[in-house]
């Protein structure tokens, strides 16, 4: 019986170690942890009676006992509690706490019953029975809590019982009866054992486990893990609207906070509440309370096709109404409408605008002044991107136009693989931040040069496809392009782009065109828009002769379409797109148009990083420049200089740039002044605007560098200009090399003077030239023809790939041989490319510049790769070093364990004649030859007297626990060889396999040596360090028996060379030889291909200012300029607001927030953000004005201290 009874204790315990970790794992709301806490108690509590059983004392047997009272006083009360929830009992928080409070009481005179004899009484032990068991009386307290428990199973089978005879779904009556019946198991166990007559044995134990079992069924069978209730509470409890569930019969099951607070009376007349609520749906109407709007609507609350009742939502769109009233009293006023768009229009032209000034500015500089080919390349594609920005921000802004139906189509010729690249670089960025796939096809035979409004095709497809990006959450988006011939020099282009988003309702078409809206505005208001972009596209194709057309199913994802009418500049189709295109412009190489030394102008722009993007701009010009940061400061520089032009900013504090060209012009001697306004406003009409108010011409932000210069050619007087040559395309200073190799010398000369244009061009006729030209030039790209004389193309290509140097260099085979077999075999061999002859140039030159560009950008990305391999490295080392900590930590008596034996064994691999690399990885065996103690109780591993048979085989265990730990980790399963197989013995006496000889690996033979040597010279439980010579004699006594003869002769060797070796004469720390001095060369390493400058500065973003400032170089001269303001700023914006002059305020709030942005200070943008609408009468939330100026003031002053350095 006694085995019986511990058999039925141990499927208990495991029983409810199981179900513990799967309500673990499912747990979604409060009532999983009332359930998990009640499992956890009872396997806790039958643990501990196990241990009474097992008990061979009084003393065990007690101490077994209090064990058991950890989770037994808390087996009631979470039952109790649990149930309460289930049946959805409301109970007072303070009585939970009351009930709480009593349970720990309880505890505490369990744990001190010696000294007051409160719970038991006469306790004594006896062997007898079923099992070893304590005898005792119930003392006074014992009573009071198995009255309290009573009480409990009173109560919550009443409720049960009530909730059952109340409950008609079918599923959960079932659910409800198991739960029922679970308790009544446990109660009818507990009431036989408190009658004494189980001789001993705690029948509650019994009763647990089959409790066990039907909860079981209650979980796997009939899902009470996933019931309506518990849905709620994880799902409901989070939301912000209110919610109020009633059931099939018109009950109130459950309301949540912000229902309460809507409807106070809902606990004591719902029905009236629910009356109100319905007829406001019923009517349509919104529900008012206070100054919030909340609109309400019913769903049915159902699961798995049965109803369960009805769910009311009180949607708080008070914003939402706000907004929309808004709208509609602008409506009402049709002037202030029109003033108030506007104003809208210009400033949004100045926010949008502002910025890129200083991005494409900088990157002006870029392509003015640098040499590097690869640089430029991207300074181009930062430039182009701009540009087609800022003619989408052009129209779009200029709303008017679109209003008025004033849109103009202005044809030109155009190439489509461009245009396409454009739309995709934009696009795949935004799709790579939230996850999406972005897949592009485009139809190979498209003509690539058309004649058409290329802007306005672009703009109506970018609509579309950043659409598909911002209303869809995961899945992909898919963007093709496909053509049509409609004539001899005429094609339809169709444009489709198709994603996996939420779809649109068919009664919400017709508002997928109304503008300033956007369907769903309650579930799409967390997305950014206007609600223009749709409307503007529809006209945009109506004026192309087009439509758009939608195919969408409603939380499926849509398909929009549209087809316009191309003229064909030339029929050569545009091939594979994702393989075959690239720029293949040419790089626009700036060259001044003229020189003015002589020449002065006076440049007025509250903006330091303004004026910084303009003297760059001008700086080959040597034009002498003046710079003045307000209206009062030109006056004063115009009163002491003369300046042939003067540059005025528009939106300056103080005073606005109207206003000092007026005041510029009524000074003596400056009526005639030459003045030209700067601005971001960009809107239609905002040239005649400047021209009316006095100024000689108006230049747009972000500045053109050209149209600047082109300017003041024709402003600045004949005398003191220079005329240079103009900018123009030409090869790059820095030109990539390729390498032409065919025999025939007419290939050569053709090629030659086709690629000469883009590439330094070196050339040769045989095979053999080839690869001694690639080992000593590294051209980018080699062209290399299949039937040379003697070494054919296909074996040159095999000996460059054999060459670790050079295997990398693209090849493209250039060749007669139009076979498909040979093409086969040139790509199969690691060509890069295929071009036949006869070769037309455009191809030639296009496929040759994309893989010079592909190799150069793999290369540039080289030192990235092999910084993260490092990183990965010392990261891997860094983990092992803690874990070996960990587990040293857990043997008191071997503290630092592990980093010795990694130590000594990798000393030992050294004099054993180990390579470095075997060497490092000895050392990282050794730091994880013990992880497996981690599986070892400390108890067991710090015990001081002589284990038992049963312990020790537990310490033995931890081979195995190690070598299946490291197998598992996906970077370690090399270091499992030595925690599994450090205790094996030569001779074959060890373990855990029983291995012998030259069959236990190398490495597990060396660490075995070091292992033991530490063992003997450092303090163990069971003994003292032995002493340096005795140590040696054990050694050699022990060769060939317990360790390898050759790494025991290493260690002898070792110890007569050093005795330092010894743990009683040095400590011995993570902070020696190998571990700290490869993370030393890896942090090293690391740092050296991770210098950033500016990183480090909290609350700036360097990486995001480099890339807005167009390079480091730019960013460091736009830091400069920002520090030098800082003090400006907060001056000027301190003065204003004292002033209480609120418009000034919010400019210099304005360009604040613009400069910070730049730098990628973005919080700090924020702050003066939200300090630009309080003062614009936005909002009406106070800024913090001290905090923005105290961020302001610390990056500042951290970007001067680093400037210094």
């Amino acid at each position: 019986m006694y085995y019986v009874v511990l058999t039925v204790q141990y499927l208990s315990i495991f029983g409810l170690l199981f179900e513990s970790a799967y309500i673990f794992r499912n747990w979604k709301s409060r009532i999983h942890g009332y359930l998990l806490l009640n499992c956890a108690a009872t396997m806790v509590n039958n643990a501990g009676v196990l241990q009474v059983m097992l008990s061979d004392s009084y003393d065990e047997a007690l101490t077994a006992q209090k064990l058991s009272y950890v989770g037994a006083v808390w087996i009631p009360f979470s039952l109790l509690i649990f149930i309460v929830e289930l049946c959805g009992v409301r109970t007072k928080k303070n009585t939970m706490m009351f009930l709480g409070a009593l349970h720990a009481l309880t505890y505490v005179a369990v744990m001190t019953n010696e000294w007051h004899q409160l719970y038991y009484r006469n306790m004594g032990y006896d062997k007898g029975g079923v099992h070893p068991h304590l005898t005792y009386d119930a003392g006074p307290w014992h009573h009071v809590y198995t009255l309290l428990l009573i009480g409990y199973i009173v109560y919550g089978l009443l409720i049960l019982f009530l909730t059952i005879h109340k409950e008609k779904n079918k599923k959960s009556l079932k659910r409800l009866r198991y739960i029922a019946a679970s308790v009544v198991v446990e109660v009818i166990s507990y009431i036989i054992y408190l009658t004494g007559i189980t001789n001993g044995y705690n029948l509650t134990s019994m009763g647990y486990s089959i409790s066990t079992v039907i909860m079981y069924i209650a979980i796997f069978k009939y899902d009470l893990l996933d019931t309506l209730e518990l849905t709620r509470e994880y799902v409901v409890d989070k939301l912000s609207e209110g919610l109020i569930a009633v059931d099939t019969e018109g009950r109130v099951r459950y309301f949540n906070e912000p229902a309460r607070e809507l409807y106070p009376q809902l606990a004591d007349a719902p029905e009236e509440t629910l009356d109100i609520i319905g007829k406001a749906i019923e009517d349509d109407e919104v529900i008012t309370m206070g100054e919030r709007k909340y609109t309400p609507c019913i769903e049915a609350l159902e699961y798995e096709g049965e109803n369960f009742g009805r769910l009311y939502r009180l949607i708080d769109d008070t914003e939402h109404y706000n907004y929309m009233e808004q709208l509609r009293e602008q409506s009402l006023i049709a002037d202030k409408a029109n003033r108030a768009k506007s104003a809208f229009l210009a400033n949004m032209s100045h926010e949008i605008r502002t910025p890129i000034n200083a991005v494409l500015g900088m990157d002006e500089m870029i392509l003015r002044e640098s040499g590097e080919r690869q640089i430029i390349g991207y300074a181009e594609d930062i430039r182009n991107a701009g540009r087609t920005l800022l003619s989408l921000i052009n129209d779009i802004l200029d709303f008017s136009k679109v209003e008025q139906g004033r849109m103009e189509l202005i044809p030109t010729q155009y190439e489509l693989g461009s245009a396409i690249n454009d739309l995709v670089n934009m696009i795949r960025p935004r799709a790579d931040k939230k996850g999406l796939r972005f897949d592009v096809k485009v139809d190979s035979g498209i003509p690539h040069m058309l004649v058409g409004d290329e802007i306005r095709v672009k703009q109506c497809a970018l609509n579309l496809l950043t659409n598909a990006v911002k209303y869809t959450e995961k899945g992909s988006v898919h963007f093709e392009v496909g053509y049509e011939k409609t004539g001899d020099k005429s094609i339809k282009l169709r444009f489709t782009v198709s994603d996996t988003g939420m779809g649109i309702k068919q009664e919400n078409m017709d508002k997928l065109f109304s503008p300033f809206s956007r369907i769903e505005e309650g579930k799409n208001r967390s997305i950014e828009g206007t609600g223009l972009g749709m409307s503007i596209t529809r006209q945009l194709l109506e004026l192309m002769g087009s439509e758009l057309e939608i195919n969408s199913i409603y939380g499926k994802g849509s398909v929009f379409s549209f087809a316009v009418e191309q003229q064909v500049a030339k029929w050569q189709p545009v091939g594979d797109f994702t393989k075959r295109f690239s720029g293949g412009k040419g790089v626009a190489v700036y060259r001044e148009l003229f020189h003015a030394p002589t020449a002065r102008v006076l440049v007025v722009d509250d903006n330091a990083m303004n004026l910084t993007v303009f003297k760059g701009l001008l700086k080959k010009t040597l034009v002498g420049i003046d710079t003045a940061s307000s209206g009062a400061e030109a006056l004063r520089l115009a009163a002491l200089n003369t300046y042939d032009i003067y540059f005025i900013d528009h939106m300056m504090p103080d005073m606005d740039g109207i206003e000092t060209m007026k005041r510029l012009r009524a000074m003596e001697g400056r009526e005639d002044a030459v003045c030209i306004a700067l601005t971001a406003n960009a809107v239609s009409g905002a040239r005649e605007m400047y021209i009316e108010a006095g100024f000689n011409d108006y230049l747009s932000k972000p500045i053109d560098g050209e149209r600047l210069e082109k300017m003041m050619a024709g402003i600045l007087p004949k005398e003191k200009l220079e005329v240079q040559t103009v900018t123009e395309r030409r090869t790059i200073k820095t030109a990539p090399k390729v390498l032409v190799v065919d025999d025939d010398a007419v290939i050569r000369t053709t090629a030659k003077n086709i690629l000469s244009k883009a590439f330094d061009v070196i050339t040769c006729d045989t095979g053999e030239k080839a690869i001694m030209l690639t080992k000593g030039q590294m051209p980018d790209v080699v062209l290399l023809d299949i039937s040379l004389t003697g070494m054919n193309g296909f074996e040159v290509l095999e000996k460059l790939k054999e060459d670790p140097d050079i295997r990398d260099i693209p090849v493209i085979f250039v060749t007669g041989d139009d076979s498909a077999e040979a093409e086969s075999t040139g790509f199969k061999n690691g060509a890069a490319d295929y071009v036949k002859k006869p070769f037309s140039p455009e191809v030639l030159l296009q496929r040759t510049k994309h893989a010079a560009e592909l190799y150069q950008l793999q290369s540039g990305l080289k030192s990235e790769v092999d910084r993260q391999q490092i990183r990965s490295e010392r990261l891997s080392l860094e983990m092992m070093m803690a874990l070996a900590k960990t587990v040293d930590a857990k043997d008191h008596y071997t503290n630092g364990h592990s980093n010795r034996v990694a130590i000594y064994s990798a000393e030992l691999a050294r004099r054993l004649g180990k390579s470095e690399a075997e060497q490092q990885q000895i050392f990282r065996m050794g730091l994880m030859h013990d992880i497996g103690k981690i599986g070892v109780s400390e108890d067991i591993l710090n015990k001081t007297s002589r284990l038992t048979d049963e312990e020790f085989m537990q310490i033995k265990r931890h081979t195995v626990i190690g070598s299946e730990i490291l197998s598992s980790i996906t970077e370690m399963p090399g270091l499992a060889t030595g925690a599994r197989s450090h205790h094996e013995r030569y001779d074959g006496s060890g373990y855990p396999d029983g291995l012998k000889g030259k069959d236990i690996p190398e490495a597990a033979r060396i660490i075995c040596a070091a292992d033991c040597y530490d063992a003997m010279t450092s303090t163990r439980t069971y003994s003292k360090p032995m002493e340096q010579q005795k140590v040696r004699d054990e050694f050699i006594r022990c060769s060939g028996t317990q360790f390898d003869p050759d790494v025991a002769a290493a260690m002898i060797q070792m110890i007569d060379d050093d005795t330092d070796y010894r743990m009683n004469e040095q400590d011995f720390t993570n902070d020696i030889w190998l571990g700290s001095a490869k993370l030393e060369e890896l942090n090293a390493g690391e740092n050296a291909l991770a210098d950033k400058g500016f990183n480090g500065i909290d609350g700036l973003d360097a990486d995001t200012g480099i890339k807005h400032c167009g390079g480091e170089d730019n960013y460091r001269l736009t830091l400069e300029a920002f520090a030098d303001s800082a003090e400006e700023y907060a001056e000027s914006i301190r003065r204003y607001i004292a002033e209480d002059d609120r418009e000034n305020a919010m400019i210099k709030l304005h360009s604040l927030k613009g400069a910070a942005r730049t730098i990628g200070a973005e919080s700090l943008g924020e702050m003066a953000y939200a300090g630009e609408m309080y003062y614009r009468g936005r909002t009406e939330d106070e800024p913090d004005i001290d905090g923005t100026l105290a961020e302001l003031e610390r990056i500042s002053a951290a970007v001067r201290k680093r400037l210094d350095v």
